[in-house]
């Protein structure tokens, strides 16, 4: 059956290596060599490209990777439709979100929903904002918890405001005032996320017209937070990740208020399958009972 194929050649692909794409599947490697041969001969043109390192797509098979990945998505999608006409919730939902998300609130969100609907399986891709949106448009996952801007092509459900702060070592000179101006913090040194990483910077920098003076980017919010504390520099840092701030840092509202709005993504034609919508309205009652503290 070539679906058997399509399955394992996306998963040949998306793990790099033949050997671990048979046993996720449970089939042997010579057999996924097989599938995979078999395909090369009915599509005319080879699919992988075999290196000491494992295994890479061939030009041809990536531009069949979204074709593929819905052909496969689809049948799952199938399954679980005739599984809850059985009364069964079952599944398999793929969820791209920023690694501060990771840690600060999907821990929470995929715990009560596992407990609540164990037939149901969770897959998390931590990734920047180019990867998460390039693995939405493969097909790569049904839907990615983002930050507004998303491009134009993707369904977005807002879920919460979360306050973008200046953060500042105790006794820096701002953390007597109640309010902070943008034009004020970036007279001081800035640590920053790695660039790609600094778009709620960013947001306030560019809106404001300012350029900040640079003098670290660490990748990790936890690193940045521990070096403000140290007094090091100051940054611009979202709530929802200084949940666990450190002692020894102060957190400063901005003057106007800066905020990003935080939601769920989905690609245009998405959000069907029984397991996703699922998962959408727990999302949406969780965030709505102040569990992500109180960002409403």
């Amino acid at each position: 059956m070539s679906l058997k194929k399509y399955k394992a050649l996306v998963e040949t692909i998306d793990l790099g290596s033949l050997t671990k794409a048979a046993e996720k599947l449970n089939y042997t490697q010579p057999g996924v060599s097989h599938m995979i041969l078999s395909l090369e001969n009915e599509f005319g043109f080879p699919l992988l490209i075999r290196g000491k390192n494992g295994v890479t797509p061939t030009p041809e098979a990536e531009k069949l990777m979204v074709y593929l990945r819905q052909i496969v998505n689809g049948e799952e999608k199938l399954k679980e439709e005739v599984n809850r006409i059985h009364g069964a919730d079952v599944g398999t939902i793929r969820i791209g979100c920023f690694f501060s998300l990771s840690i600060h609130l999907l821990p929470s969100i995929v715990a009560e929903f596992t407990e609540k609907y164990p037939g149901i399986e969770l897959q998390l891709y931590v990734g920047e904002h180019g990867e998460i949106c390039q693995w939405m448009y493969q097909g790569k996952i049904d839907l990615a918890f983002m930050s507004l801007p998303v491009p134009e092509e993707f369904q977005f459900t807002p879920l919460f405001n979360d306050t973008i702060y200046a953060v500042l070592p105790e006794g820096h000179p701002l953390a007597e005032k109640k309010t902070v101006k943008p034009a004020e913090l970036v007279q001081y040194p800035f640590i920053l996320q790695h660039q790609g990483s600094d778009e709620d910077a960013n947001r306030v920098l560019n809106s404001e017209g300012l350029k900040p003076n640079v003098r670290f980017r660490v990748r990790g919010d936890e690193a940045i937070q521990s070096m403000i504390a140290k007094g090091l520099g100051v940054s611009i840092v979202p709530e929802l990740v200084l949940s666990r701030r450190p002692e020894g840092i102060v957190l400063r509202p901005f003057e106007p208020e800066y905020h990003r709005v935080l939601g769920i993504a989905l690609p245009e034609n998405g959000g069907n399958a029984p397991a996703l919508k699922l998962f959408m309205d727990f999302v949406k009652s969780y965030c709505e009972t102040d569990k992500t503290g109180g960002r409403q």
